[in-house]
């Protein structure tokens, strides 16, 4: 979303975030926007919901967290290893086709300028290919070695036990991107998700509700 001022608004709703996917014309997404002050206040409100689950409940967060952040650690492992597999078998198909280009090519089936032209055209692809696992393995090699710094964050929380407002310094240190759907038509309500540092996505509106009644069981991721 980008940050856009309508100056023919003349109350706070003039300063809004826009879907930039929807501006440039594509179908991939809808017009929809949020208040700059709206999402200051939901982004302070879930900062401090934050701070306070964290500051009350520091052993079961460090839990909760790294289960969370281990489950999105193998899902997006499962991903790269299955493209992995996918270009490395691709590869090895592309092996085969050249040779039999050879064959053909060397029994006179196939003609010179033929023969050129298929070779060039699945040798670039597999060059692409070679390109892709080549950085595939090395962000799988990544992401096998990542472990949630869930300490990091509580540092942080330490920090801002007393949170009045929001700054850049408290946004770059807590938030690493902040997710807007579009407003659902009957209920007019709007999803916004933030996905924090070290942690990723994690609910504490739920927990600090769980917390409260033990024996229910909430969902924070």
């Amino acid at each position: 979303m980008y940050f856009s001022r309508n100056r023919r608004l003349k109350d706070s709703g003039w300063v809004r975030f826009l879907c930039s996917t929807y501006k440039n014309e594509t179908d991939d997404c809808t017009p929809h926007y949020i208040r700059l002050d709206t999402l200051e206040e939901i982004t302070l409100q879930n900062l401090r919901e934050a701070i306070r689950y964290v500051s009350q409940h520091e052993d079961e967060f460090i839990r909760e967290a790294s289960d969370i952040k281990e489950q999105e650690r193998d899902r997006e492992l499962a991903k790269i290893k299955n493209e992995l597999a996918k270009a490395e078998g691709r590869i090895t198909e592309l092996d085969g086709i050249i040779k039999h280009l050879y064959e053909d090519n060397l029994s006179g089936k196939l003609t010179d300028d033929r023969f050129v032209k298929l070779s060039r055209d699945y040798e670039r692809e597999q060059d692409n290919l070679k390109s892709f696992v080549e950085t595939s393995r090395k962000d799988l090699k990544e992401q096998e070695k990542s472990r949630t710094n869930v300490k990091s964050f509580i540092a942080a929380t330490k920090k801002y036990t007393d949170l009045k407002e929001l700054d850049a310094t408290v946004l770059r240190e807590f938030i690493s991107k902040i997710l807007v759907s579009e407003k659902d038509k009957e209920t007019k309500a709007q999803v916004v998700q933030i996905e924090y540092n070290f942690v990723g996505i994690f609910d504490f509106g739920s927990a600090i509700k769980q917390s409260k009644n033990p024996k229910k069981i909430v969902r924070v991721a």
